[in-house]
């Protein structure tokens, strides 16, 4: 069927808005002259040799929101003179966004960080972890275990397990490998990861304090960091086979 014309009409009125008559049919319609609040627009299809069709969409208009006022917290409790700044969104008047101070960030960060370090430090499940994974103290300066071990260990396959390190461990085991005990144990000088499977399973299942991260690597993933916490820090424990 062949378009004759088509005719867009605003909510209930009587006259069209605009009679499109002419492919493309394009119509401008300017929100900002249509008062806030729900509308709806009526297409009528007018066919050659009669016949026609009617579509209805409606739609919300809200060029205007409600003033903001800035400086004022509903129901809170002031005293004194305040200071109130007051914003209006408007389409060419952006609202000026709400600056904060950068300190407070750094404050509330300490208080998180701080929070997360005393719950795991003050944790006696975590100090009986720290008890079975923590190097003995007469064994952190003792010679290395499979020393010899060192030169077969793939470079490649380090250096891949230094960066899955750096993005994921460092924030508790730290860049030395000294952990933050007794929430995180020291890998440095660490004789229990010569267990290569401990650690395949710590890394993955978790252990204590520390929460399972495994099912975000692939095998050689695993692999590769546990290659590189068993071969750095001063260990010396070979490859993950």
């Amino acid at each position: 069927m062949v378009v004759d014309r088509i005719e867009v009409y605003l909510d209930g009125a009587s006259e069209p808005l605009a009679v499109l008559k002419e492919p493309p049919y394009r119509l401008n319609l300017d929100t900002r002259k249509i008062p806030d609040g729900e509308h709806v627009l009526r297409l009528v299809t007018h066919f050659r040799g009669g016949g026609e069709e009617i579509r209805e969409i409606p739609f919300t208009v809200n060029n205007y929101p409600d003033v903001m006022v800035l400086g004022l917290d509903e129901g809170g409790e002031v005293a004194g003179a305040l200071e109130l700044r007051l914003a209006v969104g408007e389409p060419e008047l952006p609202v000026e966004p709400v600056r904060f101070n950068p300190l407070w960030y750094v404050v509330a960060s300490v208080i998180v960080l701080g929070g997360i370090w005393a719950y795991f430090a003050l944790s006696p499940t975590a100090e009986k972890v720290a008890a079975e994974l923590a190097p003995p103290a007469q064994e952190a300066q003792a010679p290395k275990e499979g020393a010899g071990q060192a030169a077969k260990v793939d470079q490649a396959l380090m250096e891949k397990g230094k960066s899955i390190y750096e993005a994921n461990c460092v924030a508790c085991h730290q860049a030395n490998g000294q952990g933050m005990p007794p929430a995180f144990p020291a890998l440095a000088g660490n004789p229990n990861l010569k267990d290569t499977q401990l650690v395949l399973n710590t890394i993955k299942n978790g252990r204590g304090a520390m929460p399972a991260v495994g099912a975000a690597f692939s095998d050689e993933d695993l692999k590769a960091v546990a290659t590189y916490i068993r071969n750095s820090f001063g260990n010396s424990f070979g490859p993950v086979e």
